[in-house]
């Protein structure tokens, strides 16, 4: 079965950070969601299989539509009507280093 990537016109900021005990950890405000990894590559993997498990979910409880509304973002193309399809969500998304003292500065992927 192949995969539809659907895009979503829009993207969200997360603030990042290394722990003392060396993990990152990455807060999305918009999405109410923290998360936390052993590497930055991982992190930033991490932020992309988060963000398409949240819009998998919204789809599959019929709340997408609405969520999508709220935030003001719109996705590039349809998603199949039978939902049988293997879908995949890909949204931009900025990380933003959170520094000591709260600072932050954006890294650009």
């Amino acid at each position: 079965m192949a995969t539809t990537v659907i895009r979503v016109q829009g993207k969200v900021e997360w603030e990042c950070l290394q722990g003392s005990g060396g993990n990152w950890v990455a807060r999305c405000e918009p999405l109410k969601l923290t998360i936390q990894a052993e590497t930055w590559a991982a992190l930033m993997e991490e932020m992309s299989i988060t963000i398409d498990a949240i819009f998998k979910d919204l789809l599959s409880t019929n709340e997408l539509d609405q969520f999508m509304r709220e935030h003001g973002w719109k996705l590039t193309a349809t998603v199949p009507p039978d939902r049988s399809e293997d879908v995949q969500f890909d949204m931009p998304f900025i990380p933003a280093m959170k520094g000591a003292h709260g600072s932050q500065r954006e890294l650009h992927q």
